[in-house]
């Protein structure tokens, strides 16, 4: 868990960038440049799982960049090393124990590449009246992930999501699973887009608290997960820094956003970065 500072003002929060690998048109090496245009120290890697990518090369081509690999993005939906669905918190033990199996193989996957943090979906769109028994479904998944990282320098986090997720879509939902696992290897990973959609980045963040492990960072119009650059779209993101000081957050600025970057390089602007220091910190 993160911990408060005597004084929120001076906190530095490292900045990220997310980076795609495996992927039949390789960009790594673009997006590892458009990290380093970024002033990122770090990486998150999302790979196609489809295609079950060798971790090795990833590792050391990051290393070689000088940059740390902060995170892995692990598989979800249809996108998996495997040829299910994965759901954690699916009411279906079958789909469940398959969707553990994928996702213990990206949590390997990640301790090969150097990684300290696995990001994952708590579950796909579901209905509301299903929320107690998925409830308890993800629970007993994520008993099950905190054994397989054991003693290992990883922790995983569970990612709020846009409406329609349940439970997932709120990030109160996810702390008092979070909460009552009290599990040192298990926490959160707020997403700023998803939080738009679903309520506001401030509250989201306030809801997450000292159980906050990492970010994803983008944009949009509150309604479309666009996955912009901050300041593409209606995000208060002044507001920001206050909620992050307030609850002691010094962990990762992740953008998640590089597919815009890397297709819009004119986006790569001064006032980006400084929109990114904001966020970070002096």
């Amino acid at each position: 868990m993160t911990e408060s500072t005597e004084d929120p003002e001076l906190q530095v929060r490292p900045t990220g960038s997310m980076v795609t690998y495996g992927y039949p048109r390789d960009h790594l090496q673009k997006d590892l440049a458009i990290a380093a245009w970024l002033n990122a120290s770090r990486v998150e890697i999302l790979p196609d799982w489809t295609a079950r990518p060798d971790p090795g090369p990833a590792q050391k081509i990051c290393d070689d960049a000088g940059i740390v690999v902060h995170s892995v993005h692990a598989c979800w939906g249809g996108v998996s090393p495997f040829a299910v669905r994965v759901d954690l918190g699916s009411t279906s033990s079958a789909i469940r124990f398959a969707s553990l199996d994928a996702v213990k193989y990206c949590l390997d996957w990640a301790v090969k590449v150097g990684a300290t943090h696995l990001v994952v979906h708590p579950g796909g769109l579901s209905d509301r009246s299903e929320q107690d028994a998925r409830t308890s479904a993800l629970l007993e998944s994520l008993e099950v992930l905190a054994d397989a990282v054991g003693d290992a320098e990883i922790r995983i986090c569970v990612e709020n999501m846009p409406p329609g997720v349940f439970p997932g879509h709120r990030m109160n939902d996810l702390r008092q699973i979070v909460d009552q696992m009290d599990r040192p290897q298990i926490g959160l990973a707020l997403d700023t887009g998803h939080a738009h959609i679903s309520s506001t980045i401030q509250m989201e963040t306030l809801a997450a608290g000292c159980r906050l492990f990492t970010t994803h960072v983008h944009d949009n119009n509150g309604r479309n997960d666009a996955h912009l650059p901050p300041g593409r779209g209606t995000l208060n993101w002044e507001a920001w820094p206050e909620a992050l000081n307030e609850i002691g957050y010094q962990g990762s600025i992740m953008l998640e956003c590089i597919r815009f970057l890397r297709e819009h390089p004119e986006s790569l602007t001064d006032e980006l970065r400084k929109r990114i220091q904001l966020m970070t910190g002096p």
